[in-house]
C-alpha cells in the first residue's frame, strides 16, 4: 500500500503504527507517575510494583521505555509474557527470561542455580528485575509463587524485584482475601488512564513531530474531537483511527483533515467491526443526531 506519510506529507515515518514503539513515548500524568514509581522501586531495590491499565493504554510501551533507559551495567531485566503457565513451569520461564544456561538434569536444582545467579548479580552491583506482563491472567497460586521469589535474600538484602503489569482486574486479585501477603509486599501501584481531549491532541501532535511534521496535514478541532470521542482517549485506538485517517486523506491528497474525513474512517472501522461496543453505540447516537439536525 502507498506510504502516504512519506509520499504525500513528506514525513519521515509512520507516526501511528499499532505495534508498541517506545521511541514515540508520550508523557502524561498517569504515564509519568507510573514510570516514576518504577524508577523509585529500582532505586529502593526491593518490593513489588503493580502497573495496571486498560488494553491499549501504553503499558508495554512504558516497560520498553524503562528498559531502554536502564544502564545494563547496573540492572539485569527479564520479561515473562506468557501467562499460560502452571506452578511447575514458572521457575523455568523465569530462568528463560534471564537467558540463563542451567543444567536441567535431575542432579541440579534450578532454584539453587537461580539463587546463585541472583547472588552473583548482587555482588556485581546489578539489580535483577523480573517483569511479568499480562499478570492479571495468572492464577493466585502463581502470584503466590512470585511473591515467594521476591522474598529471596542474601545478607538481609533482597535479590529480586518484581514488576506486575496487567489490566485493572490485577489489583482486584491482589486485594482479594487470601492475598494479604502479596498486597503487603507492594511498594507502589499505578494505573495508566485514557487521555482527555487536550492530551489526545498533544499525543497526536507529539507522534507527528517525532516524524518531522510541519503542520501538513492540518487538523480541524472537529476532526480531533471525533478521534478523541471514538477512541475514548486510548492511545492504541487513537493510532487506529488516525492511521486510517491518514490513509483516507493521503489517497485523496487532502492537506486539511476535517470532521467529515474523521467520521468517514470511523464509519468504515465500524463496518469492519473494529470499534468497541461503546464506540459503536456512540456512533449510532452521533449519526442519528446529525440526521435530526439536518431534518430540522
Amino acid at each position: 500500500m502507498l506510504d502516504v506519510y512519506k509520499s504525500v506529507y513528506n514525513l519521515e515515518g509512520q507516526a501511528f503504527r499499532l505495534s508498541p514503539d517506545h521511541h514515540f513515548s508520550f508523557g502524561h500524568p498517569t504515564y509519568d507517575d507510573a514510570k516514576s514509581y518504577l524508577k523509585y522501586a529500582i532505586n529502593e531495590g526491593e518490593g513489588i510494583v503493580a502497573i495496571t491499565g486498560a488494553p491499549g493504554t501504553g503499558k508495554t510501551t512504558l516497560i520498553a521505555s524503562l528498559i531502554d533507559e536502564l544502564d545494563a551495567d547496573k540492572a539485569r531485566v527479564g520479561v515473562v509474557t506468557n501467562v499460560q503457565l502452571n506452578s511447575s513451569g514458572l521457575l523455568g520461564m523465569v530462568i528463560d527470561a534471564f537467558s540463563l544456561q542451567i543444567d536441567r538434569s535431575e542432579n541440579v536444582s534450578p532454584m539453587n542455580e537461580f539463587v546463585a545467579f541472583l547472588k552473583r548479580q548482587k555482588e556485581q552491583g546489578r539489580r535483577v528485575i523480573l517483569i511479568v506482563d499480562e499478570a492479571q491472567g495468572l492464577p493466585v497460586e502463581l502470584l503466590e509463587e512470585l511473591r515467594l521469589l521476591s522474598n529471596l535474600q542474601h545478607n538481609t538484602r533482597l535479590l529480586l524485584q518484581i514488576f506486575l503489569v496487567g489490566q485493572e482486574p490485577l489489583m482486584d486479585i491482589v486485594r482479594s482475601p487470601g492475598m494479604e501477603q502479596l498486597h503487603q509486599r507492594l511498594i507502589a501501584a499505578a494505573q495508566l488512564k485514557p487521555l482527555d481531549f487536550k492530551q489526545t491532541v498533544d499525543y497526536i501532535e507529539h507522534r507527528l513531530h517525532c516524524v518531522g511534521w510541519k503542520n501538513d496535514p492540518s487538523f480541524t478541532e472537529e476532526a480531533l474531537s471525533l478521534i478523541h470521542k471514538f477512541s475514548a482517549g486510548v492511545p492504541r485506538r487513537i493510532n487506529l483511527i488516525t492511521h486510517r485517517l491518514f490513509l483516507h486523506a493521503g489517497l485523496e491528497e487532502k492537506h486539511k483533515l476535517v470532521g467529515g474525513d474523521a467520521l468517514h474512517v470511523i464509519v468504515e472501522l465500524h463496518k469492519e467491526g473494529l470499534l468497541t461496543p461503546v464506540a459503536r453505540r456512540e456512533l449510532s447516537d452521533y449519526v442519528a443526531g446529525i440526521k435530526g439536525m439536518a431534518e430540522n
